[in-house]
Protein backbone atom coordinates (compact mmCIF):
# COMPACT_ATOMS: atom_id res chain seq x y z
CA UNK A 1 0.00 0.00 0.00
CA UNK A 2 2.51 2.17 0.87
CA UNK A 3 4.35 1.73 -2.17
CA UNK A 4 1.36 2.52 -4.37
CA UNK A 5 0.83 5.55 -2.13
CA UNK A 6 4.22 6.63 -3.10
CA UNK A 7 4.20 6.06 -6.84
CA UNK A 8 0.72 7.76 -7.15
CA UNK A 9 2.16 10.76 -5.39
CA UNK A 10 5.36 10.46 -8.12
CA UNK A 11 2.53 10.44 -10.91
CA UNK A 12 0.79 13.59 -9.79
CA UNK A 13 3.34 16.05 -11.23
CA UNK A 14 3.75 14.38 -13.85
CA UNK A 15 -0.14 14.76 -14.64
CA UNK A 16 0.19 18.18 -13.87
CA UNK A 17 2.87 18.92 -16.29
CA UNK A 18 1.06 16.65 -18.93
CA UNK A 19 -1.64 19.04 -18.68
CA UNK A 20 0.80 22.06 -19.16
CA UNK A 21 2.28 21.24 -22.23
CA UNK A 22 -0.12 20.87 -25.44
CA UNK A 23 2.34 19.86 -27.37
CA UNK A 24 6.23 20.11 -28.71
CA UNK A 25 7.57 20.97 -31.86
CA UNK A 26 10.89 20.55 -34.03
CA UNK A 27 11.17 22.40 -36.64
CA UNK A 28 14.58 20.96 -37.94
CA UNK A 29 14.88 17.16 -36.08
CA UNK A 30 17.43 15.63 -38.84
CA UNK A 31 19.42 18.72 -38.76
CA UNK A 32 22.41 16.64 -36.94
CA UNK A 33 23.99 19.99 -35.17
CA UNK A 34 24.10 21.69 -32.45
CA UNK A 35 20.28 24.02 -32.90
CA UNK A 36 18.40 26.26 -30.63
CA UNK A 37 15.06 28.14 -30.85
CA UNK A 38 16.34 31.62 -30.46
CA UNK A 39 13.20 33.16 -31.29
CA UNK A 40 9.35 31.82 -31.20
CA UNK A 41 6.46 34.26 -31.73
CA UNK A 42 2.24 33.78 -32.23
CA UNK A 43 -0.16 35.81 -34.14
CA UNK A 44 -4.15 35.02 -34.78
CA UNK A 45 -3.75 31.45 -33.51
CA UNK A 46 -0.54 30.65 -35.76
CA UNK A 47 2.78 29.93 -33.93
CA UNK A 48 6.11 30.58 -35.72
CA UNK A 49 9.77 29.18 -34.64
CA UNK A 50 12.77 29.86 -35.93
CA UNK A 51 15.20 26.72 -35.78
CA UNK A 52 18.97 27.68 -35.81
CA UNK A 53 22.32 26.21 -36.09
CA UNK A 54 26.04 26.98 -36.86
CA UNK A 55 27.89 24.68 -39.50
CA UNK A 56 31.34 24.22 -38.98
CA UNK A 57 33.68 23.58 -41.69
CA UNK A 58 37.22 22.78 -41.40
CA UNK A 59 39.16 22.37 -44.90
CA UNK A 60 42.61 23.45 -46.24
CA UNK A 61 43.88 24.65 -42.89
CA UNK A 62 40.71 27.04 -42.90
CA UNK A 63 37.53 27.58 -40.35
CA UNK A 64 34.79 28.56 -42.31
CA UNK A 65 31.23 28.96 -39.91
CA UNK A 66 28.13 29.37 -41.55
CA UNK A 67 25.02 30.32 -39.67
CA UNK A 68 22.29 28.10 -40.95
CA UNK A 69 18.64 27.81 -39.77
CA UNK A 70 14.66 27.27 -40.54
CA UNK A 71 11.72 29.41 -40.04
CA UNK A 72 8.28 27.35 -39.88
CA UNK A 73 4.72 27.69 -38.64
CA UNK A 74 2.74 25.77 -36.92
CA UNK A 75 -1.27 25.65 -35.86
CA UNK A 76 -2.07 25.74 -32.23
CA UNK A 77 -3.42 22.10 -32.46
CA UNK A 78 0.38 21.14 -33.61
CA UNK A 79 0.18 21.02 -37.34
CA UNK A 80 3.12 22.13 -39.35
CA UNK A 81 1.93 24.62 -41.76
CA UNK A 82 5.35 25.41 -43.65
CA UNK A 83 8.61 25.69 -43.08
CA UNK A 84 11.40 27.59 -45.03
CA UNK A 85 14.78 28.05 -45.29
CA UNK A 86 15.46 31.13 -43.55
CA UNK A 87 18.91 31.27 -41.93
CA UNK A 88 20.16 31.88 -38.24
CA UNK A 89 16.72 33.43 -37.09
CA UNK A 90 17.12 36.50 -34.32
CA UNK A 91 13.82 37.34 -34.03
CA UNK A 92 10.57 37.08 -35.39
CA UNK A 93 7.68 39.69 -35.59
CA UNK A 94 4.28 38.31 -37.00
CA UNK A 95 2.82 41.29 -39.50
CA UNK A 96 -0.60 41.59 -41.01
CA UNK A 97 -2.70 38.55 -43.09
CA UNK A 98 -0.14 36.02 -41.76
CA UNK A 99 2.85 37.47 -42.85
CA UNK A 100 5.95 36.73 -41.07
CA UNK A 101 9.15 39.30 -40.72
CA UNK A 102 12.25 37.14 -40.05
CA UNK A 103 15.41 38.79 -38.38
CA UNK A 104 17.88 36.59 -39.74
CA UNK A 105 21.51 36.85 -39.29
CA UNK A 106 22.18 38.11 -42.37
CA UNK A 107 19.48 40.41 -42.72
CA UNK A 108 15.63 41.07 -43.01
CA UNK A 109 13.40 38.06 -44.75
CA UNK A 110 9.61 37.98 -45.29
CA UNK A 111 7.71 34.98 -45.65
CA UNK A 112 3.58 35.46 -47.10
CA UNK A 113 1.20 33.38 -44.97
CA UNK A 114 2.42 30.03 -47.29
CA UNK A 115 5.77 30.40 -46.01
CA UNK A 116 6.53 32.00 -49.85
CA UNK A 117 9.41 33.99 -49.55
CA UNK A 118 8.87 37.54 -50.32
CA UNK A 119 11.18 39.95 -49.79
CA UNK A 120 14.73 40.23 -48.17
CA UNK A 121 17.15 43.24 -47.09
CA UNK A 122 20.33 42.55 -46.88
CA UNK A 123 22.79 43.65 -44.30
CA UNK A 124 26.60 44.56 -43.59
CA UNK A 125 27.81 42.20 -40.58
CA UNK A 126 25.17 40.37 -38.92
CA UNK A 127 22.04 41.27 -38.02
CA UNK A 128 21.50 41.27 -33.96
CA UNK A 129 18.37 43.19 -33.82
CA UNK A 130 15.60 44.99 -35.47
CA UNK A 131 12.08 47.03 -34.30
CA UNK A 132 9.18 48.04 -36.11
CA UNK A 133 7.79 51.24 -35.70
CA UNK A 134 4.25 51.50 -38.02
CA UNK A 135 5.58 51.00 -41.44
CA UNK A 136 8.61 51.52 -40.54
CA UNK A 137 12.08 49.41 -39.32
CA UNK A 138 14.96 49.81 -37.52
CA UNK A 139 18.20 47.44 -38.05
CA UNK A 140 21.36 47.32 -36.21
CA UNK A 141 24.15 45.04 -37.70
CA UNK A 142 28.24 45.04 -36.85
CA UNK A 143 30.74 42.76 -35.65
CA UNK A 144 33.96 42.96 -34.13
CA UNK A 145 36.95 42.87 -37.21
CA UNK A 146 41.16 41.99 -36.00
CA UNK A 147 43.95 44.01 -36.84
CA UNK A 148 46.78 41.36 -36.05
CA UNK A 149 46.15 41.36 -31.93
CA UNK A 150 44.13 44.36 -32.24
CA UNK A 151 40.56 44.18 -32.22
CA UNK A 152 37.74 46.79 -33.34
CA UNK A 153 34.45 46.82 -33.30
CA UNK A 154 32.09 48.39 -35.85
CA UNK A 155 28.44 48.77 -36.91
CA UNK A 156 25.40 50.32 -38.88
CA UNK A 157 21.73 51.25 -38.01
CA UNK A 158 19.60 50.93 -41.18
CA UNK A 159 15.51 52.83 -41.39
CA UNK A 160 13.36 50.74 -44.06
CA UNK A 161 10.15 50.92 -44.82
CA UNK A 162 7.55 48.11 -45.53
CA UNK A 163 4.85 47.95 -47.73
CA UNK A 164 1.48 46.42 -47.20
CA UNK A 165 2.16 43.38 -49.34
CA UNK A 166 5.31 42.79 -47.29
CA UNK A 167 7.50 44.07 -49.91
CA UNK A 168 11.11 46.05 -48.44
CA UNK A 169 11.64 49.48 -50.04
CA UNK A 170 15.27 49.54 -51.12
CA UNK A 171 17.72 51.24 -50.78
CA UNK A 172 17.67 52.10 -47.17
CA UNK A 173 15.42 55.60 -46.19
CA UNK A 174 19.08 56.40 -44.33
CA UNK A 175 21.74 54.50 -42.46
CA UNK A 176 24.55 55.25 -40.18
CA UNK A 177 28.05 53.53 -39.88
CA UNK A 178 29.25 53.32 -36.09
CA UNK A 179 32.56 52.55 -34.79
CA UNK A 180 30.63 50.13 -32.25
CA UNK A 181 28.70 47.23 -32.75
CA UNK A 182 25.44 47.95 -31.88
CA UNK A 183 23.21 45.46 -30.76
CA UNK A 184 19.58 45.81 -29.44
CA UNK A 185 17.20 48.98 -30.59
CA UNK A 186 14.38 50.44 -29.72
CA UNK A 187 11.55 52.66 -30.50
CA UNK A 188 10.98 55.57 -27.38
CA UNK A 189 11.27 59.25 -27.20
CA UNK A 190 14.16 58.64 -29.44
CA UNK A 191 15.68 55.67 -31.35
CA UNK A 192 17.63 54.10 -28.42
CA UNK A 193 20.90 51.98 -29.83
CA UNK A 194 22.78 49.75 -27.48
CA UNK A 195 26.14 48.74 -28.47
CA UNK A 196 28.35 45.36 -27.09
CA UNK A 197 27.16 41.41 -27.52
CA UNK A 198 23.68 41.20 -26.85
CA UNK A 199 22.40 38.00 -24.71
CA UNK A 200 22.87 34.75 -25.49
CA UNK A 201 26.59 36.13 -27.21
CA UNK A 202 30.35 36.55 -25.15
CA UNK A 203 33.34 37.53 -25.74
CA UNK A 204 36.90 38.97 -24.39
CA UNK A 205 36.26 42.26 -25.51
CA UNK A 206 34.73 45.22 -23.41
CA UNK A 207 32.95 47.84 -24.79
CA UNK A 208 29.48 49.51 -24.79
CA UNK A 209 27.35 52.58 -25.29
CA UNK A 210 23.84 53.68 -25.70
CA UNK A 211 22.76 56.06 -28.76
CA UNK A 212 19.87 58.40 -28.74
CA UNK A 213 19.35 59.19 -32.45
CA UNK A 214 16.18 60.48 -34.30
CA UNK A 215 13.82 59.17 -36.23
CA UNK A 216 15.78 61.22 -39.38
CA UNK A 217 18.89 59.02 -38.65
CA UNK A 218 21.27 62.22 -36.62
CA UNK A 219 23.23 60.89 -33.87
CA UNK A 220 21.73 63.16 -31.00
CA UNK A 221 24.07 61.52 -27.99
CA UNK A 222 26.18 59.06 -26.93
CA UNK A 223 26.60 57.44 -23.20
CA UNK A 224 29.81 55.59 -22.74
CA UNK A 225 28.75 52.90 -20.40
CA UNK A 226 32.10 50.52 -20.61
CA UNK A 227 30.07 47.26 -20.50
CA UNK A 228 27.93 45.31 -23.23
CA UNK A 229 24.14 46.42 -23.37
CA UNK A 230 22.97 43.16 -23.00
CA UNK A 231 19.28 44.10 -23.20
CA UNK A 232 16.81 47.49 -23.86
CA UNK A 233 13.04 47.74 -22.34
CA UNK A 234 11.15 51.21 -22.13
CA UNK A 235 9.32 52.90 -19.56
CA UNK A 236 7.19 55.92 -20.25
CA UNK A 237 9.42 56.18 -23.12
CA UNK A 238 12.60 56.12 -21.48
CA UNK A 239 14.86 53.28 -22.05
CA UNK A 240 15.69 50.85 -19.36
CA UNK A 241 19.37 49.51 -20.00
CA UNK A 242 20.60 46.45 -18.65
CA UNK A 243 24.71 45.80 -19.24
CA UNK A 244 27.00 43.16 -17.97
CA UNK A 245 30.73 42.36 -18.48
CA UNK A 246 32.31 38.86 -16.58
CA UNK A 247 29.92 39.04 -13.57
CA UNK A 248 29.43 42.62 -13.82
CA UNK A 249 26.53 44.50 -14.91
CA UNK A 250 23.89 47.42 -14.41
CA UNK A 251 20.64 48.69 -14.96
CA UNK A 252 20.39 52.30 -16.03
CA UNK A 253 17.44 54.24 -17.04
CA UNK A 254 18.13 57.35 -20.34
CA UNK A 255 15.68 59.35 -21.17
CA UNK A 256 15.38 60.83 -24.14
CA UNK A 257 17.81 63.62 -23.91
CA UNK A 258 20.24 61.19 -22.86
CA UNK A 259 20.23 61.72 -19.06
CA UNK A 260 21.12 58.75 -17.14
CA UNK A 261 18.46 59.48 -14.26
CA UNK A 262 18.83 55.95 -12.53
CA UNK A 263 22.29 53.53 -12.31
CA UNK A 264 21.81 50.25 -10.09
CA UNK A 265 24.61 48.27 -10.03
CA UNK A 266 23.36 44.19 -10.17
CA UNK A 267 25.22 41.50 -11.96
CA UNK A 268 25.46 40.34 -15.58
CA UNK A 269 22.08 40.97 -17.17
CA UNK A 270 20.47 38.78 -19.59
CA UNK A 271 17.04 40.23 -20.43
CA UNK A 272 14.94 42.94 -18.64
CA UNK A 273 10.70 42.89 -18.27
CA UNK A 274 9.12 46.08 -17.47
CA UNK A 275 5.58 46.52 -16.23
CA UNK A 276 4.48 49.31 -14.58
CA UNK A 277 7.71 50.90 -13.25
CA UNK A 278 9.36 47.83 -12.06
CA UNK A 279 12.23 46.02 -13.86
CA UNK A 280 12.25 42.48 -13.59
CA UNK A 281 15.41 41.50 -14.60
CA UNK A 282 17.38 38.10 -15.62
CA UNK A 283 21.28 36.91 -15.29
CA UNK A 284 23.75 35.49 -13.72
CA UNK A 285 26.93 35.78 -11.42
CA UNK A 286 27.86 32.45 -10.13
CA UNK A 287 24.59 31.24 -10.39
CA UNK A 288 21.19 32.42 -12.26
CA UNK A 289 20.30 35.87 -10.45
CA UNK A 290 16.57 37.43 -10.95
CA UNK A 291 15.97 40.99 -9.22
CA UNK A 292 12.65 43.37 -9.31
CA UNK A 293 13.89 46.83 -9.38
CA UNK A 294 11.74 49.98 -8.73
CA UNK A 295 12.39 52.24 -11.40
CA UNK A 296 10.80 55.47 -9.52
CA UNK A 297 13.54 55.00 -6.66
CA UNK A 298 16.02 52.12 -7.99
CA UNK A 299 15.08 50.28 -5.02
CA UNK A 300 16.03 46.60 -5.09
CA UNK A 301 12.54 45.15 -3.94
CA UNK A 302 13.43 41.30 -3.95
CA UNK A 303 16.58 39.30 -5.08
CA UNK A 304 16.38 35.95 -6.08
CA UNK A 305 18.84 32.64 -6.87
CA UNK A 306 18.09 30.20 -9.90
CA UNK A 307 20.28 26.88 -10.63
CA UNK A 308 20.95 28.57 -13.68
CA UNK A 309 21.66 31.21 -15.51
CA UNK A 310 18.00 33.20 -16.03
CA UNK A 311 18.12 33.73 -20.09
CA UNK A 312 14.76 35.30 -20.32
CA UNK A 313 11.68 36.97 -18.45
CA UNK A 314 8.39 37.37 -19.33
CA UNK A 315 5.33 38.79 -17.67
CA UNK A 316 2.08 36.63 -17.77
CA UNK A 317 -1.81 36.90 -16.29
CA UNK A 318 0.03 38.54 -13.07
CA UNK A 319 3.27 36.63 -12.65
CA UNK A 320 6.82 36.49 -14.11
CA UNK A 321 7.85 33.15 -16.65
CA UNK A 322 11.29 32.86 -16.00
CA UNK A 323 13.62 30.23 -18.54
CA UNK A 324 16.52 29.42 -17.51
CA UNK A 325 19.47 27.30 -18.08
CA UNK A 326 22.70 26.41 -19.58
CA UNK A 327 24.77 24.22 -22.21
CA UNK A 328 26.68 21.53 -21.24
CA UNK A 329 29.56 20.14 -23.18
CA UNK A 330 31.38 16.56 -22.50
CA UNK A 331 33.36 14.12 -24.46
CA UNK A 332 31.72 11.14 -24.85
CA UNK A 333 33.02 8.12 -26.92
CA UNK A 334 34.99 9.64 -29.44
CA UNK A 335 31.93 12.70 -29.98
CA UNK A 336 31.28 15.81 -28.68
CA UNK A 337 28.03 15.75 -26.89
CA UNK A 338 25.95 19.00 -25.96
CA UNK A 339 23.44 18.65 -22.82
CA UNK A 340 20.45 21.19 -22.71
CA UNK A 341 19.52 21.57 -19.36
CA UNK A 342 17.34 24.27 -17.73
CA UNK A 343 13.10 24.83 -16.14
CA UNK A 344 10.70 27.26 -16.57
CA UNK A 345 10.01 29.12 -13.44
CA UNK A 346 6.74 30.89 -12.58
CA UNK A 347 7.41 33.41 -10.01
CA UNK A 348 5.28 35.35 -8.32
CA UNK A 349 6.44 39.39 -9.19
CA UNK A 350 5.66 40.99 -5.44
CA UNK A 351 8.60 38.57 -3.64
CA UNK A 352 10.21 36.20 -6.02
CA UNK A 353 8.56 32.94 -4.44
CA UNK A 354 8.64 30.25 -6.91
CA UNK A 355 5.47 29.49 -7.54
CA UNK A 356 6.02 26.35 -10.29
CA UNK A 357 8.97 24.99 -12.07
CA UNK A 358 8.89 22.89 -15.65
CA UNK A 359 11.69 21.18 -17.14
CA UNK A 360 11.94 21.98 -20.88
CA UNK A 361 15.57 22.00 -20.82
CA UNK A 362 17.59 25.66 -21.59
CA UNK A 363 14.85 27.84 -22.19
CA UNK A 364 15.81 30.29 -24.81
CA UNK A 365 12.87 32.45 -25.83
CA UNK A 366 9.22 32.55 -24.77
CA UNK A 367 6.38 34.37 -27.05
CA UNK A 368 2.57 34.43 -25.47
CA UNK A 369 -0.87 34.83 -26.58
CA UNK A 370 -4.20 34.76 -24.65
CA UNK A 371 -4.09 31.30 -22.90
CA UNK A 372 -1.26 30.48 -25.15
CA UNK A 373 2.70 30.01 -24.19
CA UNK A 374 5.22 29.30 -26.39
CA UNK A 375 8.71 28.51 -25.02
CA UNK A 376 11.46 27.71 -27.22
CA UNK A 377 14.91 25.58 -26.07
CA UNK A 378 18.29 24.92 -26.73
CA UNK A 379 17.43 21.89 -27.81
CA UNK A 380 16.32 22.24 -31.13
CA UNK A 381 12.85 22.05 -29.59
CA UNK A 382 9.88 24.29 -28.66
CA UNK A 383 6.48 23.46 -26.34
CA UNK A 384 3.03 24.88 -26.49
CA UNK A 385 1.66 25.27 -22.95
CA UNK A 386 -1.39 26.02 -21.56
CA UNK A 387 -1.15 29.51 -20.51
CA UNK A 388 -4.79 28.81 -17.75
CA UNK A 389 -2.60 25.63 -16.28
CA UNK A 390 0.82 27.49 -15.69
CA UNK A 391 -0.61 30.15 -14.05
CA UNK A 392 -3.35 28.07 -11.59
CA UNK A 393 -2.16 27.32 -8.46
CA UNK A 394 -0.67 23.77 -7.53
CA UNK A 395 3.33 22.41 -8.34
CA UNK A 396 4.91 20.74 -11.33
CA UNK A 397 8.09 21.32 -9.32
CA UNK A 398 10.81 19.27 -8.42
CA UNK A 399 9.35 15.97 -8.60
CA UNK A 400 8.95 16.38 -12.47
CA UNK A 401 12.98 15.92 -12.63
CA UNK A 402 13.20 13.16 -10.52
CA UNK A 403 10.37 11.60 -12.91
CA UNK A 404 12.08 12.38 -15.88
CA UNK A 405 14.99 10.79 -15.06
CA UNK A 406 12.71 7.62 -13.48
CA UNK A 407 10.95 7.19 -17.50
CA UNK A 408 13.96 8.70 -19.35
CA UNK A 409 11.67 11.24 -21.27
CA UNK A 410 13.00 14.13 -23.38
CA UNK A 411 11.73 17.24 -21.45
CA UNK A 412 14.58 17.75 -18.65
CA UNK A 413 17.53 16.95 -20.81
CA UNK A 414 18.75 16.58 -24.85
CA UNK A 415 21.82 15.08 -26.13
CA UNK A 416 22.91 16.76 -29.04
CA UNK A 417 25.80 14.49 -31.20
CA UNK A 418 28.26 16.91 -33.01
Amino acid sequence: MKRALALILLLIPFAMAQDVILWKGSPCEDVPYQKTIEAVAISNGTIYAGCSYKWVVNGTGLISVYYLGVTAAYSTNGTMLWTNDSGFVMKLYPLPEGKILVGSIGGLVVFDENGRYVDRFLVEGKLYDFSVDGDEVYLVSGDVGMVGNRSYPYGFIYKVRLLPNGTIVKPALWSLNLSTMPDRVRVGDVIYVGSGFPSGYTSRHRFGELLGINPDGRLLWNVSLGEWVRDIDLWNGKAVVGTGFGREGKLLVVDGNGNVLLERELFFVEDVEVHKGMAYVGGAEENGKLAAVDLNTGRVVWERDFPYRVKVVKWYEGKLLVGTGKFETKEEDNRTVVYNIGELFVVDPRNGKILKELSLGYVRSIAIESDTVVVGTGSGDFFVLDGRELSSKGVCGPGLTVLLTLFALPLGKKALSL
